[in-house]
């Protein structure tokens, strides 16, 4: 029998049989389509190009907002923590003044010290501005809310009040220890709180802008660009044309490995 010449197994005849699919489809598909004409490469390519380029613009406008966020955030909270290293020199001054066995020279010296940090601290607060944007300041109102995703998600980075709590810290009456007291527990313990609140908002925030800033880079990593190995000049058409090649020059090598005479393949066809 002719089959029994060709090889044992069903993977054999299968080969066989797709290889003379393959080759009927040929003779019987017609005249091959039209080549793509140089403009309609160009048209293709654009197109591709275009759809790339668009999503890269997207994803750059998202990273911009989100890096000036970023930068805002992260000079406010450089700011807010440096206004919480002056406010432990201010406290640690307050808890001296609570001796009552100062003399008033040292108390003075001490007041005028704490006066002085005061006005650091708001000179701290005015020099932390990125692009005319100071978040320390609340009456500036200028919370910082950016675009964040595709989704049109956002991202924010809220403003916060330091100026009031460091202006009420200033012309205390600490002439006592009494008075240093009352003040460490109520106006200076109020400071502390509001800054030490300011400091985390912050971190959450510029933390959050950045993760999302991470993930917008990502995406652009993602975003694909042309690959030398692949022909894009195809159409649909040449597409599949050249599949229809591949496949039967795959047929034909399995014929090769499974066939040892091939003049017994003649009668399978006929």
């Amino acid at each position: 029998m002719a089959l029994d010449s060709i090889g044992s197994g069903s993977g054999a005849i299968n080969a066989l049989r797709n290889l003379d699919s393959i080759n009927r489809t040929e003779e019987t598909r017609g005249t091959p389509p039209p080549a793509s004409t140089d403009n309609d490469i160009r048209v293709s390519n654009a197109s591709v190009t275009d759809v790339r380029q668009t999503e890269q613009q997207t994803l750059d406008t998202l990273r911009q907002g989100l890096s000036q966020a970023s930068a805002v955030g992260n000079v406010a909270l450089a700011g807010a923590r440096s206004v919480s290293d002056t406010l432990d020199q201010i406290g640690e001054r307050l808890q001296r003044l609570t001796d009552p066995r100062l003399a008033a020279d040292q108390r003075a010296t001490l007041t005028t010290e704490i006066q002085g940090l005061v006005r650091q601290g708001l000179d701290t607060v005015d020099r932390a501005s990125f692009n005319n944007v100071n978040l320390l300041d609340a009456s500036r109102d200028q919370g910082v809310e950016v675009t964040a995703g595709r989704d049109g998600g956002t991202a924010t980075v809220r403003d916060q009040d330091l100026r009031t709590g460091l202006e009420s810290l200033q012309g205390l009456d600490l002439s006592t220890a009494e008075s240093a007291q009352s003040t460490l527990n109520s106006v200076f313990a109020d400071v502390r709180t509001t800054t030490n609140t300011a400091v985390d908002n912050l971190t959450e925030d510029t933390r959050r802008v950045d993760e999302r800033n991470q993930d917008v880079q990502r995406l652009q990593a993602q975003v694909p660009t042309p690959d030398e190995n692949v022909d894009t000049t195809l159409d649909a058409g040449g597409a599949q044309q050249l599949a229809n090649q591949l496949q039967q020059a795959l047929g034909g090598q399995s014929l090769g490995i499974v066939n040892q005479r091939p003049e017994t393949l003649v009668g399978l066809f006929r």
